[in-house]
């Protein structure tokens, strides 16, 4: 067939095309339908809505949403929340920021409270779970006298006699100088301070590779001796740390000290990461620091890198709290521990943690100190309004009447008295904090990698 003639048959057939889009009912005929021709005429329409970029974009953006919004939720919401000033989300910031350079530059938490914290209790747990997390090692401050926990226990060849600013006033030394442990022996003699681990299979948890003697109150040269090693320590500062390097993984180590100085304490740490002292003080209501030498505690916050400090009080104040002045008294001497140790330590984020549920009997039955609900809510404003956070162990534990059932729980998470945990009550306490915390490191990691 001739090419022209092709040419004329296709365009007929395109005619006729035409002619039945131009003349087909739009909606059919008999269940048939044709194109249209302004279908046909108008071609493919251009796609709507996003390009394959964005909506992958827009995907992310929901993702990351809904992982913000449940962080968010529990900071919100939660009763193992930390309570923040201004609800701030960034408060601990600086403190995650110091925590990822741990390996490099060590930094020390004190945990300061009463008798709930008392043989390493409920800081035991923050310290494994913390070191494990950013390295690190030792059980920290041990006191220059008798003394044990769980994991390392220790003592003295000679019986110094020991002073301390809360409790019994008979203890006073009638000075400012009690160190960072508002405790400590007075040494007019030669006294070997050694220490060791209590059990052989927390090995793990008791080994330190240095280990410093922290003094003050010299009233003549402090003459210290480690592993054949002898230091010479001059009156003059307000705080003296001793340090000797001891090998890797060391579990023993004694001290012999000559002189006439005040010993606050041993330092048994690693060489890097997190380092953690237990700081208990049975009958504390915690109102010391402004008793203490400022310059003391500045110095020693300063030298050691101290990064975060916990205040674990309120348990000891709640029964004598029965009229509303007694209330106010209280809390203003929270405030103002609160306020110092800002000042004293600016590089530090501090923690009150509140004081757990307590029962008494009311009406023949166990229950909650009528007044703690409303402390707890009290000692939370202050501190946040004080710039510090605070966190709720009688939230956490579950609130009203809640001991009942730590005490009735088995094994037993609270004792007899109905105010103190046990040891698995302290470690699950511990391990509570511990779930908090790093929530909001995780929120501080996730924030870095996904907020612009």
């Amino acid at each position: 067939m001739k090419r022209s003639r092709i040419v004329l048959f296709l365009f007929g057939v395109i005619a006729i095309l035409a002619l039945l889009c131009a003349v087909f009912p739009e909606d059919g005929f008999l269940g048939l339908r044709f194109p249209q021709l302004g279908e046909i005429l108008a071609g493919a329409e251009p796609q709507k809505g996003p390009s394959p970029e964005e909506l992958i974009e827009q995907r992310r953006q929901a993702v990351l949403a809904a992982e913000r919004d449940q962080y968010r939720s529990f900071f919100a919401e939660d009763p193992a929340r930390f309570s923040l000033p201004d609800d701030d989300v960034r408060f601990f910031d600086s403190l995650f920021e110091a925590l990822d350079r741990a390996g490099t530059e060590p930094l020390r938490i004190l945990h300061y409270g009463d008798s709930q914290i008392e043989e390493d209790r409920i800081t035991g747990t923050i310290r494994e779970r913390l070191q494990e997390r950013f390295g690190g090692s030792g059980p920290g401050m041990m006191p220059a006298r008798e003394y044990a926990t769980p994991r390392v226990g220790g003592g003295s060849s000679a019986g110094l006699r020991r002073y301390f600013i809360y409790g019994d006033a008979s203890r006073r030394a009638g000075i400012r100088q009690y160190g960072p442990y508002a405790d400590f022996v007075r040494l007019d003699t030669t006294a070997t301070l050694s220490y060791y681990p209590v059990r052989s299979r927390d090995r793990e948890q008791s080994t330190f590779e240095r280990v410093t003697l922290v003094a003050g109150n010299l009233r003549s040269p402090l003459s210290v001796r480690c592993r054949g090693e002898a230091r010479t320590v001059e009156p003059g500062e307000p705080i003296s740390l001793v340090r000797f390097e001891l090998p890797d993984s060391s579990t023993r180590v004694s001290l012999t000290v000559s002189g006439y100085a005040d010993l606050y304490g041993v330092l048994l740490d690693g060489k890097t990461g997190v380092r953690m002292d237990n700081m208990a003080m049975r009958g504390s209501s915690g109102a010391i620091f402004t008793a203490m030498d400022p310059g003391q505690l500045r110095s020693f916050y300063r030298e050691e890198n101290v990064r975060l400090i916990l205040l674990q009080y309120g348990g000891n104040s709640v029964p004598y709290l029965k009229t509303d002045k007694a209330t106010a008294t209280f809390l203003e001497s929270v405030r103002r521990q609160l306020r110092l140790l800002k000042e004293l330590a600016p590089e530090a984020k501090i923690v009150f943690v509140g004081p757990s549920d307590m029962s008494t009997v009311v009406g023949g039955k166990r229950q909650t100190y009528p007044r703690l609900p409303a402390l707890v809510d009290s000692l939370r404003a202050s501190a946040t309004a004080c710039g510090a956070a605070y966190w709720d162990i009688y939230g956490a534990m579950g609130g009203l009447n809640s001991m009942v059932q730590w005490v009735n729980a088995r094994p037993a998470l609270a004792g007899s008295d109905y105010v103190h945990f046990t040891l698995a009550g302290s470690r699950k306490m511990g391990d509570m904090f511990c779930d908090a915390f790093f929530l909001y490191y995780d929120y501080y990691r996730w924030r870095k990698e996904n907020e612009s």
